[in-house]
């Protein structure tokens, strides 16, 4: 904390006034100003080597000399901003947890404890608990071919008086379930190496995949407005191609 700030965090227990001398979450902003802070410190090493989400750093390297490298300048950046790295670090990992992906040198996955529950989701009776399901689901969207397309039933039912589960929301429920709990592994991007770009315009939406040597690195899906739902097929895939490359 800046020390003219200090006074302003003050808060009262049955023990007495205590002030924050770091910054903690609970503030209006901390989260925005906390990870401005970190793209700071980082910025010469952003996505050269270096992912960082909040107090979350991924550092990754094609081998371990490049690895230990890489971790000496990371950790020297953090020491020259006073900030510090707690024991649950892990080094030199060919397979770690980050935001509830698994990641390695195979490519990208879902965690599967993330996504455990999704298979007993009970149907969902109002506006709050859809929300919730596609809360979920759409947190791993970039996973699941057409997913605009097959939730687009459900993502209806989020509107002021439009809650009716029939049996077209059923159906949409049952195939995102599906989908969601077979996952495919996303292959990690090489750049020495041309991608292609598959798109489709389908009849509420577009879709899209993005592959490297025929293996899927990230699924697009978005779906239509009715204005463009009207719009002729090749207007329509057009549009397919300038969201995907977008």
């Amino acid at each position: 904390m800046v020390e003219k700030d200090i006074p302003k965090t003050t808060f009262r227990t049955h023990e007495g006034h205590y002030e924050f001398l770091i910054m903690p979450f609970g503030l209006t902003n901390a989260p925005t100003t906390f990870q401005a802070l970190m793209n700071v410190v980082f910025k010469p090493y952003l996505r050269k080597f270096v992912l960082v989400f909040f107090d979350d750093i991924l550092v990754y390297n094609k081998n371990e000399d490049e690895h230990v490298v890489h971790l000496g300048k990371v950790l020297s950046s953090l020491r020259e901003h006073s900030l510090y790295a707690n024991k649950k670090c892990s080094f030199a990992q060919p397979k770690i947890e980050y935001l509830g992906h698994i990641i390695s040198g195979g490519g990208v996955e879902v965690d599967l404890e993330k996504i455990r529950s999704i298979a007993d989701w009970p149907t969902p009776t109002n506006v709050r608990e859809i929300r919730g399901f596609l809360g979920l689901t759409g947190h791993y969207r970039r996973f699941v071919k057409h997913y605009g397309s097959i939730a687009t039933p459900l993502i209806q039912l989020l509107k002021k008086g439009g809650f009716v589960w029939n049996k077209e929301a059923e159906e949409a429920f049952e195939r995102l379930k599906s989908a969601m709990i077979s996952l495919p592994v996303l292959a990690l991007p090489n750049f020495e190496q041309p991608f292609e770009i598959e798109t489709d315009a389908l009849g509420v939406g577009v879709d899209a995949v993005l592959t490297r040597m025929n293996k899927p690195i990230a699924f697009y899906s978005h779906t239509l407005a009715m204005w463009d739902r009207a719009k002729l097929v090749y207007e329509r895939e057009l549009m397919a191609v300038i969201l995907a490359v977008q």
